[in-house]
C-alpha cells in the first residue's frame, strides 16, 4: 500500500459546546445561557448569520440535558419542522432561527399559539434569529417583545485568530508560521464561514500530508474562488 492509499484519520464533525466557542465580547451572553436561564422566562438570542447562534443554542441544549432537565430543541429553518410547534412541550424549549417563519401567516400563527401555550405552562423559551422586525402578526410581535434580548457581537481579529488556533488544536493539525493571521486577514469576518473553510483546509492538509501553511491556504482559496 502506498502512502497516498493510507486511509485518512479524519475526526468526526465538531460537537458544539461552550468549551469550543470563542466568546470574545460575548462572555456575558455565554454565561447567561450556561447558568442564568430562569424558569418561565423567555430569551431571544440575536446575531448576524454565522455569529454562532446555532452553536450556542446546541451547547445550551446539551448542558440542559446533562443536568437532567426537560428540554426540547427545534430547528425552524426547515419548514417541515414547523408543525412540531403544535405538539412540543417541555420545561425548556429551544427554537433555532425563528425568523424563518416571519411573514408566513401560517408559520407566525403556529409560533404565536405555541408561545401562548408555553406561557401558560411557565416554560422557559430560548429563541434565536437575526432579529424580530420581519414578523407581521401584531400579537406575535408583542409576545416576542417580552423576551429578554441577548445580542451576539462580532468577533475581533484577535478572537478570530484564537478560533483558528483552537480549531487546529481540535483537529490536531500543524499550523505553519503566521498561517492563522494570514487566514483571518483573507477570509470573511464570520466565524461559521471561517470554520467551514478551515475544515476544507484540514481535509486537504491531511490528504496531501502537508502542514496547514500559507501556501496551502493560498492554493485552496484559489481553487475555491476559481
Amino acid at each position: 500500500m502506498t502512502l497516498s492509499q493510507i486511509p485518512l484519520a479524519l475526526k468526526p464533525p465538531r460537537r458544539p459546546g461552550y468549551e469550543n466557542f470563542i466568546a470574545g465580547p460575548n462572555r456575558g451572553v455565554l454565561d447567561t445561557l450556561d447558568s442564568g436561564l430562569e424558569p418561565g422566562q423567555w430569551y431571544f438570542l440575536a446575531g448576524a448569520p454565522g455569529t454562532g447562534r446555532t452553536h450556542l443554542l446546541s451547547a445550551c441544549f446539551a448542558r440542559l440535558m446533562e443536568r437532567g432537565l426537560d428540554a426540547r430543541f427545534m430547528a425552524l429553518a426547515t419548514s417541515t419542522n414547523w408543525p412540531l410547534l403544535d405538539r412540543t412541550d417541555g420545561a425548556y424549549v429551544l427554537l433555532d432561527d425563528i425568523d424563518a417563519l416571519a411573514a408566513d401567516p401560517a408559520g407566525e400563527r403556529l409560533l404565536f399559539n405555541a408561545l401562548n401555550r408555553w406561557r401558560d405552562a411557565r416554560a422557559a423559551v430560548l429563541m434565536t434569529g437575526v432579529g424580530r422586525s420581519g414578523f407581521q402578526l401584531p400579537d406575535l410581535v408583542s409576545r416576542l417583545g417580552q423576551a429578554v434580548r441577548l445580542t451576539l457581537k462580532p468577533l475581533g481579529e484577535a478572537d478570530l485568530v484564537a478560533l483558528v488556533r483552537a480549531l487546529a488544536a481540535e483537529y490536531e493539525v500543524v499550523l505553519g508560521r503566521a498561517a492563522a493571521d494570514y487566514l483571518v486577514t483573507r477570509s470573511p469576518r464570520n466565524p461559521a464561514a471561517l470554520v467551514r473553510l478551515f475544515e476544507q483546509l484540514v481535509a486537504r492538509a491531511l490528504s496531501e500530508r502537508r502542514t496547514l501553511s500559507i501556501p496551502l491556504i493560498r492554493e485552496t482559496r484559489a481553487a475555491l474562488d476559481g
